[in-house]
């Protein structure tokens, strides 16, 4: 299942652009949280983990299939030899050669060891679905990192569009000012307090502009692009801005990825716990093999020795000695499942409690929202029309510096309360682990 939603996830993400164009450097959130997941180390090493586990979960491993081995040995020697019969009869001999040859083949395969080969080979396909569901955390960790720093470089961009609005108009305003200040309709006090206004403006844009560049560089290490990145794409879809359940709705806390791992682990460690009670009961394994050997002895007349055939048998083994290394492994495991149950209740605790949290930070936010676009309006309408005042000569300098700046706060307050929006239902739904939202 986890495969699956990671996979349909990059597919959807690399179905919006097959590849950068070669002009635009422009990327959306889902191109950079494609390229994050593709070119993240960790990720990588996690992959190779996950199939590595995959390749071990096999019957052989579990021990369900046979063993068997070949063998041979071949040994010569050169020794003394001094034989006494009943007769009576002594002899002595020095320098007797003896040339050995074996070889065989062995079978072994174990019958019955307290059905501990069937709990290994469950525990090591459960030890997969463990690592695939720790790389599915890893993604969505992964997720949550790249779309905070893409979201902050979007709100760093829109804050640097305004002010270039902005610096637009007061260029305009600071030209007509001048030209009124040279036909003798404006004192040169107005004309140097205009001065000074676009001056600050610009100071703000320099110190913007070195935030996004750092933020977009900041986000381009964390994607792994290999070209600097020119901006990002302002456009948010509207069930960013919603938490992943609503209001009247109970999360299903069960389905989180978080607690999908623990429940996991959990059965792993029953499993585990399994097989090492498996250990105290006897162990009944068929034998066979098939050997050959000869021998070839120069003790006085040559003698020679060949033998060769199979071999059947049934091994019987029950431990006696060291229950104890058993005994300490069963209370390791229920140890482990005893952690496991209570990193449940704690995540079920941790993961309700922060949804409170982020329910009630998240109306205050929309609220926030709501009225500070009402004022933005409200203040790009009244900026007009002192703009178009002042150059009637109707409005003052003050009222239009006023004006100008009640717009600018209210634009940038707008993209503050936008970003801690988008961070907070980012962060509820990073713990739900619903990457889909963020098609």
């Amino acid at each position: 299942m986890i495969k699956n939603l990671l996979t349909h996830f990059c597919c959807i993400a690399a179905m919006c652009l097959l590849y950068f164009p070669g002009q635009s450097q422009t990327l959306t959130l889902q191109e950079c949280l494609r390229l994050g997941l593709e070119h993240n180390l960790l990720m990588q090493a996690s992959k190779i983990d996950l199939q590595n586990q995959e390749k071990k979960a096999n019957l052989l491993s579990a021990g369900l299939l046979p063993d068997l081995a070949l063998r041979s040995d071949l040994n010569q020697s050169s020794s003394n030899l001094r034989q006494s019969f009943s007769n009576g009869l002594q002899v002595e001999q020095s320098g007797v050669s003896s040339v050995g040859l074996s070889a065989g083949a062995d079978l072994q395969w174990v019958l019955f060891d307290g059905l501990g080969m069937f709990f290994r080979f469950r525990a090591l396909k459960q030890e997969s679905k463990v690592k695939s569901l720790e790389m599915a955390v890893q993604a969505n960790e992964q997720t949550a990192l790249i779309s905070k720093a893409f979201f902050k470089a979007r709100a760093l961009q829109v804050k640097k569009d305004h002010l270039d609005q902005l610096i637009r108009n007061q260029q305009k305003q600071l030209d007509l000012a001048t030209e009124k200040w040279k036909a003798g309709v404006l004192p040169k006090q107005t004309v140097l307090q205009f001065t000074i206004e676009f001056n600050k403006s610009k100071i703000q844009w320099i110190q913007v502009d070195s935030e996004l560049k750092n933020s977009l560089s900041d986000l381009s290490e964390k994607i792994a692009f290999s070209k600097p990145i020119a901006q990002v794409d302002t456009l948010i879809p509207t069930n960013l801005l919603r938490l992943p359940t609503s209001e009247l709705e109970s999360p299903a806390y069960e389905s989180t990825l978080l607690l999908q791992h623990l429940k996991s682990e959990e059965k792993w460690l029953s499993l585990t716990l399994q097989s090492a009670k498996s250990q105290r009961y006897p162990t009944l394994a068929f034998n066979s093999s098939f050997q050959f050997s000869q021998t070839d002895n120069s003790a006085g007349f040559s003698l020679y020795n060949r033998s060769f055939g199979p071999t059947v048998g049934l091994g019987f083994r029950l431990p006696l000695l060291g229950r104890n290394q058993i005994q300490n492994a069963i209370q390791d495991a229920n140890l482990a499942l005893q952690w496991n149950a209570l990193n449940q209740k704690k995540m079920e605790r941790f993961l309700n409690l922060t949804h409170q949290i982020a329910q009630q930070r998240l109306t205050g936010l929309i609220q926030q929202l709501e009225l500070i676009r009402l004022n933005a309006a409200a203040a790009k309408e009244n900026m007009a029309l002192a703009s178009q005042g002042f150059e009637r000569g109707a409005i003052s300098l003050e009222s239009l510096i006023l004006a100008q700046q009640s717009w600018l706060e209210s634009q940038i307050q707008s993209e503050d309360i936008l970003l801690n929006t988008l961070e907070t239902v980012l962060d509820e739904t990073s713990r739900m682990g619903v990457l889909k939202r963020l098609d």
